[in-house]
């Protein structure tokens, strides 16, 4: 009997262990199975390289929290980890509120330098980054974009139905561009009327020669440079010794300089042109780092085309090495500057490689006229003379060159 009373109760022991085991693994499940609890799952990549949890005293932690809490959380586990890299480096990047300074993929990298090359299809438009929105910068005379209408400073908001409001500059081009012959349509924004426009532009093969000689007639010519830029500063260069070569065979009685519409390029390709129409010795711009520190660019060699007459022109679509030009051809009066107000990026930029084929561009300096002005949006290049119509411009050109 005593043996039985045992045996029940050991029976029953065992009953409230399983019970209480049962509890306990279906409490484990319940909890692992709650979305709110961190749970491993299963990636298709790995991230490798040094991480660090705190920089200059703020700590990079909630990077990784809030990568990790996606890996959780989001509805779709195709992550594609090198997109999510790139869009961290870019809300950095965007996080300035600087136009000038941004982030290229690789992808973007190459098409980059093919738009400085002069060598692409599409509409032919430098773009700038306003805020939450991409600007027309420059529209290229000559080109689809300018042929259409589009003007400096309004905002593209949709491209080819795709709301674009929110995306870079990169991302835009990506969806402008396109084979020759094929259509895409513009949405834009235009500030100064408050209306939305919707353009339908052919894209075409844009293969420009960044530096064009033009005869006026009458002894007087004009050398259109649509931008500061070749395959390589080099190319620039030899491009523009063959004009200034032509130039002095054909003896001048004065000269158009064009830069409507030339959103810059490289600074020391402006710099070599100055050299032909500024004396030797004298500053042509200074540039100044983010301590304060100046660095004077003086021409240093013999310029070819001293002694000819020239004009510039101007518009709200000529910014960056356009306006290192037209600021130091003013500060000195070397010849008349005649148009409309200039962009106003008195700032340089300079590429900085990253180890995968990405590109950091990143304003580091400003520049400075010869006499110290700071060009600026607020504070843009001023034509002596004001022309707001186009078609004006060469006309009243050539009557101050002939002193009328």
């Amino acid at each position: 009997m005593e043996n039985r009373t045992e045996l029940k109760k050991l029976a029953s022991y065992l009953g409230v262990f399983l019970i209480t085991c049962l509890v306990f693994i279906s409490g484990l499940y319940i909890g692992r199975s709650n979305p709110s609890q961190n749970e491993a799952i299963n990636v298709k990549y790995q991230l490798t390289g040094e991480l660090k949890s705190e920089y200059q005293d703020v700590s990079v932690d909630i990077l990784w929290e809030a990568w990790q809490r996606l890996e959780q959380e989001y509805i779709s586990s195709d992550l594609n980890a090198q997109d999510m890299i790139y869009g961290a480096v870019k809300g950095m990047v965007n996080s300035l509120e600087d136009p000038y300074t941004s982030f290229l993929t690789p992808e973007e990298v190459t098409e980059y330098f093919k738009s400085n090359a002069g060598e692409y299809e599409g509409i032919g438009a430098t773009l700038k980054q306003v805020g939450a929105y991409v600007a027309v910068e420059s529209p290229i005379d000559g080109t689809p974009a300018q042929k259409a209408g589009l003007k400096p400073g309004d905002l593209i908001t949709s491209v080819a139905g795709e709301d674009v409001v929110n995306k870079s500059v990169y991302e835009v081009v990506g969806l402008i561009r396109g084979e020759a012959g094929t259509n895409v349509e513009i949405m834009i924004y235009r500030e100064s009327d408050l209306k939305e426009y919707t353009f339908s532009i052919i894209r075409e093969r844009i293969d420009i020669d960044n530096i064009v000689l033009e005869d006026l007639g009458n002894g007087y010519y004009k050398i259109k440079i649509y931008k500061f830029t070749e395959a390589s500063l080099d190319e620039f260069n030899a491009l523009w010794d063959l004009v200034a070569a032509d130039i002095l065979l054909k003896n001048p009685k004065g000269l158009v300089i064009d830069l409507r519409n030339n959103p810059g390029g490289y600074v020391s390709a402006v710099e070599y042109i100055l050299a032909d129409f500024i004396e030797t010795g004298k500053v042509i711009f200074i540039e100044e780092n983010n301590n304060g520190v100046r660095l004077e660019h003086k021409v240093t060699r013999n310029g070819r085309l001293l002694d000819v007459p020239i004009v510039v022109l101007v518009n709200n679509g000529s910014a960056s090495a356009s306006e290192i030009f037209a600021g130091a051809i003013q500060d000195y009066a070397r010849g008349k500057i005649i148009g409309s107000e200039t962009v106003g990026k008195g700032v340089e930029q300079k590429m900085i490689n990253l180890t995968d084929g990405s590109i950091l561009q990143v304003v580091f300096q400003r520049w400075l006229t010869p006499m110290g002005k700071n060009i600026s949006k607020e504070d843009p290049i001023t034509p002596d003379v004001i022309i707001e119509e186009t078609e004006l411009t060469d006309t009243k050109a050539i009557e101050i060159l002939q002193g009328n």
